[in-house]
């Protein structure tokens, strides 16, 4: 494949882009890539007990859609797997449908013929999962009429992860093929970058409503020993967990609770002898918070973000938490001073931000319900402009 890509390349420096050798060459390049991808991520289908798990959410989905939401101005699609993903569509959207990968022609044509047949006017994808893409377009070839969204989690520093660049590049080109009408991204500046390059899209954010039945933090800090986590913060670089374990071992008698760890983590955090609980893996929403409320503080100071869910978690159970600079929360309120961190890759103004932000915490948690009154207007906006134009 490599060969290939460098026989490309030559191609590109030796003809122009519109001769027919080059669209062939170019055409086939793009083939040989489609075919790779497939055969890489073919392996996550290939034993009985996965099939069957697939064939059974399918089955599923197609039930919620005959039983729910026949003749329903939209439904959105997500992957109940994907935990940000999948809180964030719950969290946007009433109508709602979850669906994992959807392997072979004939479970993409019973997903496609279930949704044609239940007269759904806007079908929204909540980011694109394996399979998807066939479904999508088996939808509106049945029926032009049917709107097809798709919202864009992911932000531009994720087209680095191979998977992720393929399904970009993929729903691009079916808007560009008219299968999808319009674009939703959780990012402004996203936004308006895909509206000037042609792609029509609007804009979203993420919310978090908690039941009120939940547990909320009534917690009184004890500065002597303050506990702080930092979640959803493996070791990818862009989750930055590093930086804010040394801003943690930084505060006197402090401990951080990590969830999820993995070795590197763990031998990082006992290498700088910072007292630490942790889980090994993700775990989902209501265990999560019920963590966050034993927590002082939480961090989630990330290098990239659109629109996270941790830290309006985070706040909604009654703890503030730390973001980083790079995401739409908090603008034009003075909470921003209190919670948003403008150096992510510093442990000393991180370890400060946190000691200001829990000695100004009941100020902290009055600015932050003044602000998600205004936010929640706001995002009942987002989604009824995104379902209705």
């Amino acid at each position: 494949m490599e060969q290939f890509r460098k026989l490309k390349q030559w191609f590109s420096e030796k003809f122009q882009h519109d001769s027919l050798i080059y669209r062939i060459v170019d055409k086939t390049y793009h083939w040989l890539s489609s075919i790779k991808y497939d055969l890489t991520h073919s392996s996550s289908v290939k034993n009985a007990k996965q099939r069957r798990h697939f064939a059974k959410q399918v089955k599923n989905a197609i039930k919620i859609i005959n039983e729910q939401y026949k003749d329903s101005e939209y439904i959105a699609l997500y992957n109940p797997t994907w935990l940000g993903v999948a809180n964030s569509t719950k969290g946007l959207f009433t109508n709602t449908v979850p669906l994992e990968q959807v392997f072979g022609r004939l479970k993409i044509r019973a997903v496609a013929k279930a949704i044609i047949k239940a007269n759904i006017k806007t079908i929204i994808f909540s980011q694109i999962v394996d399979g998807w893409v066939d479904v999508l377009k088996k939808v509106k070839k049945s029926n032009p009429n049917v709107k097809i969204k798709v919202i864009w989690h992911a932000n531009n520093f994720e087209v680095m992860s191979d998977y992720t660049w393929d399904l970009n590049k993929k729903v691009l080109k079916l808007y560009d093929e008219k299968y999808i009408d319009e674009f939703a991204f959780v990012k402004k500046s996203m936004v308006e970058f895909y509206n000037r390059a042609g792609y029509k899209a609007r804009y979203l954010t993420n919310n978090v409503h908690l039941d009120e039945s939940q547990m909320k933090s009534n917690k009184q800090t004890d500065f002597n020993r303050i506990q702080v986590g930092v979640y959803n913060a493996n070791s990818r670089e862009l989750k930055n967990v590093y930086n804010q374990l040394c801003a943690v071992k930084l505060i006197d008698g402090a401990i951080a609770d990590i969830v999820p760890t993995n070795e590197q983590i763990t031998k990082f955090a006992k290498m700088i002898n910072l007292e630490h609980t942790s889980l090994p893996d993700y775990i989902d929403t209501k265990d999560l918070l019920n963590r966050c409320i034993e927590n002082d503080i939480n961090s989630y100071i990330t290098f990239t973000e659109c629109s996270p869910m941790v830290p309006l978690e985070s706040f909604e159970a009654g703890v503030p938490c730390l973001v980083g600079s790079n995401n739409d929360y908090f603008q034009n309120s003075k909470l921003k001073s209190y919670v948003v961190v403008e150096r992510e890759d510093d442990p000393v103004y991180i370890k400060d931000k946190m000691i200001e932000c829990l000695k100004n915490k009941e100020e902290v948690m009055e600015l932050y319900k003044q602000w998600k009154e205004q936010y929640d207007e706001d995002c009942k906006r987002y989604v009824k402009e995104f379902i209705e134009d």
